[in-house]
C-alpha cells in the first residue's frame, strides 16, 4: 500500500470541537464537528460513538450514501442498450497504461457515434445520454460498463472493430440491473495497487441529460477564503477512513481521528458496552458520561504500545 502522510495527529491533544468530552490531553485522538444534523440520534441528552462511514464508490457500506445522493436523479433504463468492453492483457505493458488508453478511446468511440458512423452500408447515429461504470478484474485489469438511453440497435460487430482491444459484448438492461450494477464494488483490499496509487479515480460517469439536472442554486457572496483540502491518494484516504469515528449529540454529528483502526478499539469495547445496556446496535455505543472516550484513549495506546 502506498505512504500515508498525515495520518497521525500534530499533537496529542483532542481538538474536537463542541461539548464532546475526550478525557484529557493524554486522549491523543483528533477531530472536527460536520455542523451535519443527525436524525437518527437519540432524543435524549447522551453521546453515542460509531464507525465513519464516507460517500465513496469504494466503500461498501459508503456507495449507499453516494447512492442515495443520485438516486432520485436516475433515468429509466427499461430495454436502453448495455454495452461491456474488456481488455486483452497483451496489448498492453501493465493495467495502467491500459486503463488511461482505453479511457480516451471509449470517449473517441462515443463522440464518432453522436457524429454518425457507415458500416456496412448503413450509418448508425446514437446521439442518445449515456453513463459509463468502471470494474476492475480480479487481476487488477479494467473493464467498463456503459448503458446508452436509447432502444435503437447497434451491431455487436461495429463496436467491435471500432474498440479492437478486448471483447464486447451488447445486451438490452433493466432498472433492477441497473441499480445492481450501481451498487457492485471491488472492495478495497483488493483495488489495484496502481489504483491506490492515484488521487482520485471517476467510478461512474454520465454525459450530459443522462442524470436529472438539479434544482438551480443562487450562489451564496462570502468573504471567507477559499479552503483547499489536503491531497491523499485514494490508499491513504482508506486508511484515514478507517481510523475515523463519528460522535453524535444532541443531532450533531462529529468526526473524531484515531490512531488506529476504529474496528479495532470497538472490538475491544463492544462486549463491555453490551454488558453495560450501552450498545445500541449497527456499531453503535453509548458513551459514559463520565468518562468521555478515556477508555478509548487507553485502548488506542495500549494496541499502539502492541505495535513497538
Amino acid at each position: 500500500m502506498a505512504g500515508h502522510k498525515n495520518l497521525r495527529p500534530t499533537s496529542s491533544q483532542a481538538q474536537i470541537s463542541g461539548e464532546v468530552p475526550l478525557g484529557g490531553s493524554h486522549s491523543g485522538v483528533t477531530g472536527q464537528s460536520t455542523g451535519a444534523t443527525d436524525a437518527g440520534a437519540d432524543p435524549q441528552n447522551e453521546r453515542t460513538i460509531k464507525e465513519y462511514v464516507p460517500a465513496s464508490w469504494f466503500h461498501p457500506v459508503g456507495i449507499f450514501k453516494v447512492l442515495r445522493r443520485i438516486e432520485h436523479r436516475l433515468p429509466n433504463v427499461s430495454n436502453c442498450l448495455f454495452l461491456t468492453f474488456t481488455l486483452a492483457p497483451l496489448y498492453f505493458s501493465n493495467e495502467e497504461t491500459a486503463f488511461n488508453h482505453s479511457r480516451n478511446l471509449l470517449r473517441k468511440m462515443f463522440y464518432r457515434l453522436r457524429k454518425g458512423i457507415s458500416y456496412e452500408g448503413k450509418k448508425y447515429l446514437i446521439n442518445a445520454p449515456y453513463c459509463i461504470k468502471v470494474e476492475f478484474h480480479d487481476s487488477g485489469w479494467v473493464h467498463y460498463h456503459a448503458i446508452f438511453l436509447t432502444r435503437r440497435f447497434l451491431p455487436k460487430e461495429l463496436l467491435a472493430a471500432m474498440w479492437d482491444l478486448g471483447w464486447v459484448k451488447v445486451q438490452r438492461i433493466n432498472n433492477d440491473d441497473f441499480r445492481y450494477l450501481l451498487k457492485y464494488i471491488t472492495k478495497a483490499d483488493d483495488l489495484p495497487e496502481w489504483v491506490k496509487k492515484k488521487s482520485r479515480l471517476r467510478v461512474f460517469q454520465s454525459s450530459k441529460g443522462f442524470l436529472t439536472p438539479l434544482p438551480k442554486q443562487e450562489k451564496k457572496e462570502t468573504l471567507s477564503p477559499a479552503q483547499h483540502r489536503a491531497s491523499y491518494t485514494i490508499a491513504e484516504r482508506l486508511e484515514r477512513w478507517k481510523q475515523m469515528g463519528v460522535i453524535r449529540h444532541k443531532g450533531k454529528a462529529q468526526i473524531i481521528h484515531f490512531r488506529v483502526p476504529f474496528r479495532d478499539i470497538f472490538d475491544h469495547l463492544v462486549l463491555i458496552a453490551a454488558l453495560d445496556g450501552r450498545y445500541k446496535g449497527r456499531g453503535e455505543i453509548t458513551i459514559k458520561p463520565e468518562e468521555g472516550i478515556i477508555i478509548w484513549s487507553q485502548i488506542q495506546m495500549e494496541l499502539l504500545e502492541k505495535k513497538q
